[in-house]
Parts: C-alpha cells; structure tokens; sequence
C-alpha cells in the first residue's frame, strides 16, 4: 500500500494552540511524575536494601532489593492490558488521571513502610505490593501518555511531542538523581537510614494534586465517537506487537542500566563514593532530557524516522564495550560522566523517533491498548530485570564488563525489530 503524505495543515486557532499546548504539558508533566514515582526507588536501592531486605552478605541484599524493584514490573502487562483497552474506550483522561492517583498510593506505601526490625517479614512484603500496584498504574501510563502526545497538534511536529514522552523520562531521572544526591550530600548516613530515604516518596505524594489539575485540562473526543475494535484479533496488528516489544527492549535495558543501575555499580564495583555516583545519573538524565527533543524535532525534519533509529542503536553497539573498559580501567568521576553522556547521546538518536514510529504503527482505536502493553511486557521481561540480571552476571562472573555485553545483546536484536516495523515518517496517521 502507498505511503500517504501528511497534508497540508491548517493554521489552527489560537486559542486551539493554547489548548493543545496545555494538554502536551499535562501529558509530560503528569508522566514525569509518575516515572519519578515508579524509579526514584532504585536510586536508594542500598539503602532499603539494609532496612527492608538484611542478609548476611551485602551483595545478597541488594540483589533481594532489586528483586523488589523488579516485581513491580510483573504488574506492568496488566496494567498495560486493562488500562491501555480502558483509555481506549474511555478516552485518555480518564486512564491517565486513575494511573496518577494509584502511583501515589504505591508511594505512600513504600514511603511510611516500618523496616523489617519494625515488623519482621511484614516490611519487605509491603514494600512487593506497593511496587504491584506501582507496576499496574505505569502500565496503564505509556500508552495514554503516548497516544496523547502524538494524536495533539500539527501532523508535522509529531516526532517533536513524543519524544518528550522518552525527555519526561529523563525528567524524572533528574529528578529523583538529584534528590538522591542532595539527600546524600547533606545527611549523614544514619539520617539516611533513619529519614532521609523516605522524603522523596513524601514529597510525591504532596504533589499529586499538581498532576491530577494540569491532567484535567485535557480535552479529546468523546469516546463514542471512535472507531469501534473490529472482532477478534488482526494478525498483522499482532505482528507488530511482537515487533514492538522487541523494538522496545534494547531502549530499556540501556535505560536501566545507564541512568538507574550505574550508581550501583559505581558504588559496588568502582568503588566511588555514593555522592560522586549520583552525579553520573544526573549526567545521564540531564542528557536524556534535552537530546530527545533534538532528535524528535529532526525526525520531524526528516519526515522519517529509521535513519536515526538505526544510526543511533548501531553507534550505542559499537562504544558500550570500549566504554565500560574505560571506566574500569580509570574509574574517576571525569571519565565515568563523559563516558556515559556520550552512550546517552546515541542512545537518545535511537530512542527518541522510536517513540513516534512506534505509536504512528498502530491505528487511534486501538493505539493506547496495543502500544501500552507492548511497552509493558518489553520493560517487564527486560527492563525491570535489567539491573537484577546484570548485578547477577557481575556476581556469577567475576566480570565487571557484563553489563556492556548484556545491552549489546539487547540492542541488537531490537535494532533488528526496527528494521521489520513500517517506516511512518510524513504519513498520516492511521
């Protein structure tokens, strides 16, 4: 079938461009906020590691705390299902406005837990659920989020808005890095361990009622008047599904490793000290947070979106490996911070239009539901399991350089999946 060109478009009402910037906003600013609340975890994932999952070995209990961050993801498929089927059929509001407040619940659970001296196995077992209930509302989150920012404003600026789905992300990195620096920066380690690592959850709930407000400004069509599913299930939107998945997880298991297990690892193995280390996230996030607006903004240019795609993914393949030996080899904050903007710089070339091509694959009807629970089995089996699985290989290994072996891995079988998906740049959308 022939490529359709976007049209040319009307210049819209001033009034309507307020309105479609209000709710670009809301979008971004409602789903930073709930990334914030699904990730900040691991940035203090040492320290509820000692208060909620003590061992005898320190490695085994931070291995067991990742095993917590990583159970939050089992809930990420479900929620993708019947959030994703929920916003659309309900419209995108309603979806993305229940998500918020169930990620607020999930952090007041975690942030006023008794530790495991208060309560015994009760403690860790709170803290599993309260992650179930995270994963099942960031589920739900992605596909509307997404829907959102692509199906508002021109047809020409597609890429530019949702990129800024991947750019809340970094947002919320930054976020929560810098929080995690500051914390550890000012309090002692006691106060950490006895306080300290509960504000960041604290604060998030103070803050739900910011992200509830700006979500009510979001106006779509009703939700009667779209497109009916048609019965049973389209084989062809199936194998895009699949594809989508595995598109999707070479971006995530970099994520993870990148910007919420490096200070873990820098931590544990290249032996920084935890306020250097926070530094390198924030690094990493401050680039995710301004590159994918470039690349978005330049696959719009384009009006394609695989040469970025592609280019980037092959250049992350190609430096993961040198970088990692670098690091080991001069493990100084200098090195370790360039080193890892650099991987975020070609690692946001292939992320970021893949946030367009992804979404522009599937037609509006079923756009959220498909691509949210894509999104949600990718992150589940890669991207939760991604700093658990590396800081097993280090362990089974003796190798510090398994994590860039893992991504390599990863991103190349995605890369491959891109290369299978329609090109969607200039089309309309479906």
């Amino acid at each position: 079938m022939s490529a359709k060109p976007i049209a040319e478009p009307l210049a819209p009402p001033a009034s309507t461009s307020v309105s479609q910037s209000r709710i670009v906003v809301a979008a971004v600013i409602g789903n930073l906020l709930e990334f914030f609340d699904f990730t900040v975890y691991s940035f203090f994932a040492l320290t509820i590691a000692q208060l909620f999952f003590p061992a005898d070995d320190p490695v085994v209990s931070t291995l067991l705390a990742l095993s917590a961050f990583a159970i939050g993801f089992v809930a990420r498929p479900v929620g993708g299902f019947v959030l994703g089927r929920y916003a659309d059929r309900r419209g995108r509001r309603a979806a993305l406005t229940l998500t918020i407040f169930l990620m607020a619940i999930g952090s007041a659970l975690i942030g006023f837990a008794p530790t495991y001296a208060a309560i015994g196995l009760a403690a860790p077992a709170l803290i599993v659920f309260a992650r179930l209930l995270q994963g099942f509302a960031q589920g739900g989150e992605f596909g509307a989020a997404t829907a959102t920012l692509l199906e508002t404003g021109m047809a020409e600026s597609r890429a530019l808005r949702a990129s800024w789905q991947l750019a809340s992300q970094g947002a919320a990195a930054l976020l929560g890095s810098g929080m995690a620096a500051l914390l550890n920066y000012y309090l002692s380690r006691a106060q950490m361990l006895d306080w300290g690592w509960r504000v960041p959850f604290v604060v998030r709930i103070l803050i739900m009622p910011v992200g509830v407000y700006l979500r009510r400004h979001i106006v779509e069509e009703p939700p009667a008047a779209r497109k009916s599913e048609t019965a049973g299930l389209d084989r062809a939107l199936v194998g895009k599904w699949f594809l989508t998945v595995f598109a999707i997880m070479g971006m995530t298991v970099a994520t993870y490793v990148l910007i919420y297990y490096i200070p873990t690892y820098l931590i544990q193995y290249l032996k920084l000290p935890a306020r250097l280390s926070m530094l390198v996230s924030i690094g990493a996030a401050f680039a995710s947070l301004t590159l994918c607006p470039i690349w978005g903004a330049l696959s719009d240019r384009m009006q394609r979106r695989k040469p970025l795609i592609v280019t980037g993914r092959l250049v992350l393949v190609a430096l993961l490996y040198p970088a990692f030996w670098l690091m080991n080899q001069f493990p100084a904050l200098p090195v370790v911070l360039g080193l890892i903007v650099l991987l975020m710089f070609f690692y946001t070339m292939g992320s970021a239009p893949a946030y367009a091509l992804l979404p522009e694959n599937f037609p509006k009807h079923v756009r959220a539901g498909y691509l949210g629970s894509a999104y949600a089995v990718a992150v589940s089996v890669f991207g939760g399991t991604a700093q658990l699985v590396v800081a097993w290989l280090i362990k089974v290994t003796g190798n510090t350089m398994a994590p860039a072996w893992y991504m390599i891995a990863c991103v190349i079988i995605s890369l491959y999946a891109i290369t299978k998906l329609e090109e969607t740049g200039g089309r309309e959308l479906a």
